[in-house]
Parts: structure tokens; C-alpha cells; sequence
């Protein structure tokens, strides 16, 4: 019985081995076109909202008019 199960250990990890690369191949292909698209823009659309909010901090940090109150030449 020893000399079977230590012959087949080899042979599982073999098959193992190819259930891993086969799933892999898989997952790999699961990333469709649209896949990417989708996370580019939201990439994008994050890259957006930090640069928003840079843009906010640079005009709170601006001058300010004692007039209105609001940064100097910067009217909404």
C-alpha cells in the first residue's frame, strides 16, 4: 500500500499542476476588452477626482478677497 500512495503523490501533483495552469489560462481570459475599459476609466475617473480636489486645496489656500470673501480672481 506505501508503494502506491508514494507512486501516486507524483502523479497528483502533475495533475494539480495542469488544474492550476488551466484555471490560470482561464482567468487570464476572463479579462475581456471591456474588462480593461472599465478599469482604465475608473483609474481615469479617480485621477479626476484627486486632481478635483488638488484644484479645491490650491483655491482655499489662495488669496482672499476681503471684499466677497472669496479667492482673488476667482468668481464663480
Amino acid at each position: 500500500m506505501t508503494d502506491t500512495a508514494n507512486h501516486l503523490v507524483p502523479e497528483q501533483g502533475k495533475f494539480r499542476r495542469a488544474l492550476a495552469a488551466v484555471f490560470a489560462w482561464l482567468q487570464a481570459m476572463d479579462y475581456t476588452s471591456f474588462d480593461y475599459t472599465l478599469d482604465r476609466i475608473e483609474r481615469l475617473e479617480r485621477e479626476v477626482g484627486q486632481l478635483k480636489e488638488e484644484l479645491r486645496q490650491s483655491r482655499d489656500t489662495g488669496p482672499v478677497d476681503a471684499h466677497n470673501g472669496s479667492a482673488a480672481g476667482l468668481e464663480h
